[in-house]
């Protein structure tokens, strides 16, 4: 049972934004500069949720995730990344608030304010890509993550069913892969031709040495909440 420290990554590097590469500082700064927003103002009028894009929670400082799985009310991401009723702030203004957050699952659903808008855009490289499903890809298959941190990454699906031990406890039902992530990634969507597949949970190593990471799949998640993710 690999054991792994979720917060001992090396430090960040960059953000993908809008298909444009910024450096990690200035979007921080951005971010941190706009006022928390009240709930339900939806102040980011036209926003959009694309996954891959950085996000922030306004009631935790200092903490910066990914938006994963777009849903139609809103995304999933990473359960550390806020707790129920915790408000969140997306890169182009778009807010939110933590519906539910399930440790036991590693997953949360934030819940979008009026004018912050799920599509079926993720960040892919230098620009985006559209989500046409939620097919199940098997082991061996290609499959890449998209972080806010380290932006877009590929490799292989090396193993499913998978138990990690973090500090917040243990986990089960996870897939393995031999994809780089660091901290900002969190929460991050996995995806193969097309079809995403999961959110970013844990990973080691780094992207600038290689490492391994682990994601929770998607189609369980969904079924249990009665979500359904948007595609195009």
């Amino acid at each position: 049972m690999p054991n792994i420290p979720r917060r001992t990554w090396a430090a960040l590097r960059s953000f993908t934004v809008r298909s444009v590469l910024l450096p990690l500082a200035v979007l921080a700064a951005a971010l941190a500069a706009a006022p928390p927003a009240a709930a339900g103002t939806g102040d980011g009028a036209d926003a959009q949720i694309i996954a891959g894009d950085p996000f922030v929670n306004d009631d935790r400082p200092g903490t910066r995730c990914t938006i994963g799985v777009a849903v139609t009310v809103g995304f999933l991401a990473d359960a550390g990344c806020g707790s129920a009723g915790d408000r969140i702030r997306g890169a182009d203004g778009g807010t939110g608030q933590v519906a539910w957050s399930s440790p036991a699952e590693g997953v949360l659903l934030v819940a979008a304010d009026p004018g912050w808008t799920p599509t079926a855009l993720l960040r892919s490289g230098s620009g985006t890509a559209v989500v046409e499903g939620t097919d199940e890809a098997p082991v061996g298959a290609t499959v890449c993550r998209t972080g806010a941190s380290t932006g877009r990454h590929c490799g292989t699906i090396l193993a499913k069913d998978q138990t990690v031990t973090t500090p917040e406890g243990t986990v089960t039902g996870l897939t393995r892969t031999g994809i780089c992530a660091e901290p900002g990634d969190r929460g991050g969507v996995y995806y193969a031709t097309g079809h995403v597949q999961g959110v970013f949970f844990a990973g080691s190593g780094n992207c600038a040495t290689g490492g391994a990471s682990f994601f929770h799949p998607v189609l369980p998640i969904l079924s249990a909440h009665g979500l359904t993710a948007v595609t195009g």
